[in-house]
């Protein structure tokens, strides 16, 4: 295997940087004017509820973006951080569970 010429390598990591931190400038700028889940049609394909999304469509098509991107769409993002540890809880319950039916110790399953 050929010795690497160190000063060539630094240069091409700094080329790749500076290609990718412009990519990143341009997905900052643009993450706060449209958001990532709207698809070219104006559909929205977040699998998660956001107050944008405007009223169903027939059984099967997607909600529309009701985004306009004239303001900053990531607050618009519902969560439920109870809804989690709800959930979190019940895994837990049904490890333990099925773990006691197979005569384990839950932490051993």
């Amino acid at each position: 295997m050929p010795e690497i010429d160190k000063e060539d390598y630094q240069k091409r990591l700094d080329r790749i940087s500076e290609l990718f931190s412009d990519m990143v400038v341009h997905a900052d700028a643009q993450a706060s004017e449209r958001c990532p889940y709207r698809n070219r049609f104006d559909e929205c394909t977040a699998k998660i509820h956001c107050r944008n999304q405007r009223p169903p469509r027939p059984e099967g098509e997607l909600l529309m973006c009701g985004h306009d991107g004239g303001f900053d769409y990531r607050d618009a993002w519902e969560s439920d951080p109870d809804s989690y540890d709800r959930a979190k809880a019940k895994i837990d319950k049904i490890k333990k569970q099925a773990s006691s039916k197979r005569g384990q110790k839950p932490d051993s399953a």
